[in-house]
This record gives C-alpha cells, structure tokens and sequence, in this order.
C-alpha cells in the first residue's frame, strides 16, 4: 500500500539533495596532458573499393582523356632560368597578344612572377593540355595595369632585383651595378612622365610576390585565367598549322 513520506522527512530529503547540488557545482574538472607519444604507421597493402572505384573511373576516365588531349607541337626544347630564358619569354609574349585580342588595346609590355612557372622545362615534341596545367597551375588571371612613370621604374627595379624575371619581347632592359642603365619599351627609350599599359597575373597586380608599389594603380582584371589564355593561343596556332617556338634575345642583359 502507498505510505506518503512526512514532511519531516521531505524537509530531510530536500537538504540533502541541495548539499549535493552545491558540492558538485563547486567543483570544477579539467584535463592535461600529461605525457604524448606519437608513431608512425606503416601501411603496406590498401585493397581498393570496387564501389568506389565503379562510381569514379567515368569522371576520371573522361578527364584523362581531356588533360591526355594534344594541345600544339612544340618547335624547340624551352627551360626556364634567370636572367632570361625561353620558356620565360614564350609566356610573357603570349599574355601579350592574348591579353590585346581580349581587350582590343595595345600593351607596352607583358611580365610575370618567376615563381609562378611551375615547370622548368617544355620538352620539344606535342605538348598535352595536362602539361600546360602543370606549366601554369594557379587560377591566376589575366590583369591590364596601367603604371605613372615612376612605378613603371619600380617594376623595372623589382625586376632586376629578382636577378630577371620573364618579360616580353617589347621590353629591354641593360643592368649595370644592380641598376637600369637602358630601358627600351617598344624600341623607344623609357620616359618617367609617360604611363605605360603592362599585362600581368591578377597576383602580381594585388601586390603579390612582394610587388606592393603595384597597389593602388588602375587594374582591370580580365574575366580569363593565364592557363586560358595559353590554351586559346597554342589552339589557334595548331589551327593554322603552326608549330610554337621560342628562344632567348637579349631582353634582360647584366653588363657589370
């Protein structure tokens, strides 16, 4: 039979249950580490999932075939070095000519971040659409910077500074104690009270690569990554029937 608890008893019970609420809230709990040991796991043998592997192999097969896909035929070996090189060259005067057909204007001069060519060398023979995504990996894209006469010289500078980075055929550059001792821009010698028009990554133009001077300027970013832009230039020469070449001439010359 229900017996009912006196309130005697209910006054007990509810003492004890709020000495126990407060001893446990005045409690506090924390963990530390005490010790740490790591160890590296070899693994020999990964049996691969079929069912995964039945769900990717149509994507990847479709994407081997896209990056496999010959792109052009290369007319001679082309390397990458400082102060000049071919494949250096090959780059910058390809934004160049792209970068005109894309805005309809003329450019003094194309130049790019060393270290944003991701291949050292470009084998002679066909070249595949994968290799020119190695060549040039980031999701970089095409910038117009219009530069005042006295960036222009900083760009100039920064240039020499890096011991030579990739310019493009309308830029000549003679170096004589770390310093330009002759700027020719399309032949004609370099005039600090002009603006010069310079194609570029959209990196470069946001101050990347320790290229700050350059922020500020007026910048219009193409709507076409670099990659693109080589890839829409080396199909239009396969078209024509045309092989790609390239080589060294002078643009960047050290005379001390």
């Amino acid at each position: 039979m229900y017996q009912p608890i006196s309130r005697g008893k209910n006054l007990l019970f509810g003492i004890l249950l709020l000495n126990v609420f407060f001893i446990t809230a005045s409690c506090s709990y924390y963990y530390a580490e005490s010790s740490h040991q790591a160890s590296q796991v070899r693994v020999m043998e990964i049996t691969p999932d079929s069912t995964a592997n039945a769900l990717i192999l149509p994507y990847k097969s479709s994407l081997d075939g896209e990056m496999n896909a010959i792109v052009a035929e290369i007319g001679n070996e082309m390397r990458k070095s400082k102060p000049e090189s071919a494949l250096g060259n090959f780059i910058c005067d390809v934004i160049v000519k792209q970068g005109e057909l894309v805005t309809g204007n003329n450019i003094d001069f194309g130049v790019y971040n060393y270290g944003g060519i991701r291949q050292d060398v470009i084998a002679e023979g066909p070249i595949t659409k994968g290799k020119i995504f190695e060549l040039l990996p980031f999701e970089n894209f095409g910038a117009i910077v219009t530069l005042d006469g006295p960036s222009t010289l900083l760009l100039i500078q920064k240039i020499i500074d890096e011991e030579g980075w990739p310019v493009s055929g309308e830029l000549q550059i003679v170096v004589k104690n770390n310093l330009p001792e002759k700027i020719l821009i399309n032949g004609a010698p370099f005039d600090i009270s002009k603006s010069y028009v310079v194609v570029m990554n959209d990196y470069m133009a946001g101050g990347g690569d320790n290229s700050a001077f350059l922020t500020g300027q007026k910048v219009d970013v193409l709507g076409v990554t670099i990659r693109a832009m080589m890839l829409n230039y080396l199909s239009a020469e396969t078209a024509a029937g045309r092989k790609i070449y390239s080589k060294t001439e002078g643009r960047i010359v050290y005379a001390d």
